[in-house]
């Protein structure tokens, strides 16, 4: 049975090193991330970016055809393989993998239990093993031509925004509007895994303030050291900009739970009550 196309690039939900990719439905995530809603309101996938499933790992196949529509989309989507390690093959060549490729399904069953261990392992320990290996990072405002670097993180904030080219055209505006982007980058990936959209504004109630419009991260939950680090730069830049102090904005919902501890376990008090009236 044909499983991909002859002009499909397929990347794999396994790592180069052998271990399966997670979380499980990453594919369908990362499908998302350019899906649409079509006329009768359901959501679909775009034509040219569809998930798979092959001999039960996860993939997504991408169309050469993306490439010459929107060479920014086919771009996120490489350097997400490349940032996390995928394997990316060509049709042909997973096709011809499969053929010599045999797996009993008690190997893959054991195969499943161990690496399921072994992720167990790996999120309940705290030692000091485990923070040593935080990967080194380099944090940096973020210049228009790195927008799309930014999109990552921010859509795990925003997931109504699903296309980059209407994400660049977005914080374009919001440029013009005195928006600012910080981003941090772990060795060796082209995407930010946490990123601050920030502006400095001037009003009645605050005098001239730093605003953190957006604090978003492709790890969840957000990693306390890399607020850190975004909340020290957003410090140091207040100061250079001679703000009184920083805002933020965070929404209510139960999802932001963990952002509502971080800002408070950093020294952020509770303000004020936004409230907001849909315009219809």
């Amino acid at each position: 049975m044909l499983i991909c196309n002859p002009y499909e690039i397929v990347i794999q939900g396994m790592t180069n090193n052998g271990k399966r990719f997670r979380p499980s439905d990453w594919a369908e995530r990362l499908c998302g991330v350019l899906s649409s809603f079509d006329q009768g309101h359901r959501l679909s996938y775009h034509q040219w970016v569809r998930p798979i499933l092959v001999d039960n790992i996860r993939c997504v196949a991408v169309d050469r055809k993306l490439e010459q529509i929107s060479a920014t989309a086919f771009n996120f989507m490489m350097d997400f393989a490349h940032d996390n390690d995928l394997r990316i093959l060509d049709c042909k060549a997973l096709l011809e993998e499969q053929e010599h490729r045999q797996i009993s399904l008690t190997d893959a069953v054991a195969q499943e239990n161990i690496e399921a261990k072994h992720t167990k392992q790996i999120d309940s320990s705290t030692s000091a093993e485990t923070i040593s290996q935080i990967p080194v990072s380099q944090l940096r405002e973020l210049k228009p031509a790195e927008i799309s670097s930014a999109f990552a993180a921010l859509h795990m904030l925003h997931p109504d925004i699903r296309d980059i080219t209407q994400f660049q055209e977005l914080v374009t505006i919001q440029q013009a509007e005195g928006y600012r982007l910080l981003g941090i980058f772990e060795e060796g990936k082209q995407n930010a895994v946490t990123v601050c959209g920030f502006r400095i504004v001037t009003n009645f109630t605050a005098g001239r303030h730093l605003h953190i419009d957006d604090l978003a991260s492709y790890h969840l939950p957000v990693q306390d050291h890399q607020i850190s680090q975004i909340l020290d730069a957003l410090k140091a830049i207040g100061l250079k900009e001679q703000c009184k102090c920083i805002h933020a904005d965070s929404s209510v919902s139960s999802d932001n739970t963990n952002m509502h501890h971080l800002y408070l376990k950093h020294g952020f008090i509770l303000t004020c009550h936004k409230f907001s009236f849909t315009i219809e």
